[in-house]
C-alpha cells in the first residue's frame, strides 16, 4: 500500500489491530522453528479416539442419501464440480488459470467424509469406500508433505482438512473397517496439520475473521482425536477458549455475525457449531455459558430465516463451510441436524444492518449498516441503501453476489461496485474506499461515511448514507400488502445520479406504459413505475453462487436527484 493508505490506516479505526499485528508477526516467527520438524513420524503408534464428532441422524442418512452418494462417486472419478476445474485427483497438480479460492475449496478434502457415510450406506461395498479413503489420505500425504505446495499455503484449508480427514476415519472405523498403518498414517498427518495451523494462525493482530475461527476448529479436531499428543492438553485448552471468545466477538446480539456478508454468516456458524460438538461436555470447562450457547442456537436461526427469504447475496457470497457432504455447493441440512433451528428471530437485522419488510406475497430487504471484520470490510459491497425484493417466493430484484477473487480484480472491484447493486448513488464515485491494486481487495473502509436506519412505522423504514465530502443519500420505503413506494433523494455532488436495478436472470421486462415497466417471472409479475427520470437497460452477470456467472439485467433510472417510485404485485 502507498504511504497515504498506511497513515490512514495507522490513524484510523484498525490502529489497534494493525499495532498487535506486530506482536503477531513475532510470535509465528518465533514458532516457525517448529515447522523444520515436520513431517512428523508414522512408525509411532497413537490413539485416535472414536465417537468424537456427532454422527448424522436416521433421519438425515435417510434424506440425503442419494446426494452424499453422489457428491461421493463424483469424487471418485475425478469430476469436482468445482468451477473452472473439470477433472481433478488428490495427487493432481494444482489446476491452472482458476481462482485459488476453487483450489483451496478443493483442498479442504469435504468429500472424505461423504465417502465414510457411503460406507454406511452401501453395506455392501463398505470397506471399498473405506480402503478409497484410506488410499487418497495415503495419496496425499506423498504428494503433499507438509509445509509443501498450495495445500498448505492456507491454514485455513490446511485445519478444515484435518477436521474433514478425522471425521471421516471416525466415522469410517465405526463399519468396523480398520487399517492399523492407515491410522498411523493419519494421527502424524493431524500432529502436522495442527503444528502448521498452530504456528501460522491468522489471528492478524485481533483482527480475526472466520479464517481463525477455522484455524482453532482444526487445532480442537486434532487434540480431541489424538489425546497422547504431547501438544493435545495445550491445543485443546487454547482453541476451545479462543473459540469461546471468537464466538462472543463474531456473533452479534441480532444473531448474525461481523462479516458483512449473508454468505460468511453461514459459514462461520457452520464452524462454530462444529467446533461446539467437538467440545461436547467439556464447553463449561472452558467458559462456554448458557449465554454463548444460546447466542450460537440464535445464529443458526438467523441461517435458517435467511433462508426462507432467499438468501439475499449481502457481500461476498462465498459458499464455503466447515464441512460439506452433499456437494460443493453450501447446504445447511447437517448444520440443522445437529442444531434444529428452533430459536425465534425477529425479521430485521440492526447489528448487521439488513432490514426486511412484508411477507411471501412481497418482501423487500434493505442492507444499512457496518462493513464488517472490525472495520477492515474485506467481504463488504459498496451496497449501503440497497435493496432486494421478491414477490410469492421469487426473486425480482437482486443483489448480484461475487464470483470472482484474487483471480480477476477488475471483476472483482466491479461485482462490488455501487452501480451493481440495486440503490441510487452517483456514477462518477464510490460510496466506500479501498486501497488502491490488489491490497485492496479484501479491503472497504467506511470511515468517511456515517450510515443510518429509523424503522418508522412496521412497514416503513428509511436509510440515510452520508459521505463526509458532502454526498448523502436517504431512501424512505414502504411495503404494504402488494405495493412498495420508495422516496430517493441524493444531495450534493454533480447530478450524474442514477438508481439501480439488477433483475434476476429468469425476469423478463416489457414496457406497459409511459414511466412503467412489467417486470415477470414464472407468472409472477409486478409493475415499476416511476415519476421522472430516463430509463436504460443494460445486461450484467450476477453470481447465484461463487464462480457461476449468469447473464442478466439492469434497469437504471437516471437524471434525477430525487426520485419516486413503486412496486405493485399483480393478482
Amino acid at each position: 500500500m502507498n504511504h497515504q493508505w498506511n497513515i490512514r490506516l495507522l490513524t484510523g479505526p484498525l490502529r489497534p489491530f494493525l499495532m498487535r499485528k506486530v506482536i503477531d508477526a513475532l510470535r509465528e516467527r518465533i514458532l516457525a522453528v517448529r515447522l523444520r520438524a515436520l513431517p512428523t513420524s508414522a512408525d509411532v503408534d497413537r490413539t485416535i479416539a472414536q465417537g468424537v464428532a456427532p454422527f448424522p441422524s436416521s433421519t438425515w442418512m435417510q434424506r440425503h442419501a442419494e446426494d452424499v452418494r453422489g457428491f461421493a462417486s463424483s469424487m471418485r472419478d475425478g469430476r469436482p464440480a468445482v468451477p473452472g476445474i473439470d477433472a481433478w485427483r488428490v495427487d493432481s497438480r494444482d489446476p491452472a488459470n482458476v481462482d485459488v479460492r476453487c483450489v483451496h475449496e478443493l483442498s479442504r478434502m469435504h468429500h472424505w467424509c461423504a465417502y465414510a457415510l457411503v460406507a454406511h450406506i452401501d453395506a455392501e461395498h463398505a470397506h471399498a469406500w473405506c480402503d478409497l479413503l484410506a488410499a487418497e489420505i495415503t495419496a496425499f500425504a506423498a504428494t503433499w508433505p507438509a509445509e509443501r505446495g498450495t495445500h498448505w499455503a492456507f491454514p485455513m484449508g490446511t485445519a478444515l482438512r484435518a477436521h474433514s480427514m478425522l471425521v471421516a476415519l471416525d466415522w469410517a472405523r465405526r463399519t468396523g473397517w480398520g487399517n492399523p498403518e492407515v491410522e498411523r498414517r493419519v494421527a502424524a498427518m493431524a500432529i502436522d496439520h495442527a503444528t502448521s495451523v498452530w504456528v501460522r494462525r491468522e489471528r492478524r493482530g485481533g483482527l480475526s475473521t472466520s479464517h481463525y475461527a477455522a484455524n482453532l476448529l482444526g487445532v480442537l479436531a486434532v487434540a480431541r482425536y489424538i489425546p497422547d499428543a504431547p501438544q493435545s492438553p495445550t491445543w485443546e485448552a487454547f482453541a476451545a477458549r479462543e473459540l469461546c471468545s471468537e464466538l462472543r466477538r463474531h456473533i452479534l446480539d441480532d444473531g448474525m455475525t461481523d462479516e458483512a456478508s449473508t454468505g460468511y454468516h453461514r459459514q462461520i456458524v457452520d464452524i462454530f457449531v462444529h467446533a461446539r460438538a467437538l467440545l461436547g461436555q467439556r464447553t463449561e470447562r472452558y467458559g462456554w455459558t448458557s449465554n454463548d450457547n444460546e447466542r450460537l442456537d440464535r445464529a443458526v436461526a438467523r441461517c435458517a430465516a435467511l433462508e426462507r427469504i432467499g438468501m439475499p447475496l449481502i457481500g461476498d457470497n462465498d459458499d464455503g463451510m466447515a464441512m460439506k457432504l452433499t456437494g460443493f455447493q453450501a447446504d445447511c441440512s447437517y448444520l440443522y441436524d445437529l442444531v434444529p433451528p428452533a430459536m425465534p428471530v425477529l425479521d430485521s437485522m440492526p447489528d448487521f444492518g439488513l432490514y426486511v419488510l412484508g411477507d411471501d406475497a412481497l418482501r423487500v430487504t434493505l442492507r444499512n449498516g457496518p462493513v464488517g471484520q472490525f472495520g477492515k470490510g474485506g467481504h463488504a459491497h459498496q451496497d449501503q441503501n440497497a435493496m432486494t425484493v421478491s414477490a410469492d417466493g421469487m426473486a425480482l430484484i437482486v443483489d448480484p453476489g461475487s464470483s470472482v477473487y484474487t483471480h480477476d480484480a477488475t471483476l472483482r472491484n466491479h461485482e462490488r461496485s455501487v452501480g451493481v447493486h440495486a440503490t441510487m448513488w452517483w456514477n462518477d464515485v464510490d460510496q466506500l474506499d479501498a486501497p488502491p491494486g490488489e491490497e485492496g481487495l479484501f479491503w472497504l473502509l467506511a470511515d468517511k461515511v456515517r450510515c443510518s436506519v429509523s424503522v418508522d412505522t412496521p412497514h416503513t423504514i428509511t436509510g440515510c448514507v452520508v459521505h463526509q465530502q458532502g454526498r448523502s443519500h436517504t431512501r424512505t420505503l414502504t411495503c404494504d400488502g402488494d405495493n412498495i413506494s420508495v422516496h430517493d433523494e441524493c444531495h450534493g455532488g454533480s447530478s450524474d445520479v442514477c438508481a439501480w436495478f439488477p433483475l434476476h436472470p429468469d425476469v423478463t421486462v416489457t414496457d406497459v406504459g409511459e414511466n412503467r415497466v412489467r417486470l415477470e417471472r414464472a407468472g409472477v409479475a409486478c409493475d415499476l413505475a416511476w415519476n421522472a427520470g430516463t430509463l436504460n437497460r443494460d445486461t450484467i452477470h450476477v453470481a447465484p453462487a461463487f464462480g457461476h456467472r449468469v447473464a442478466s439485467q439492469r434497469l437504471a433510472i437516471h437524471g434525477n436527484a430525487e426520485l419516486r417510485w413503486s412496486l405493485h404485485r399483480r393478482a
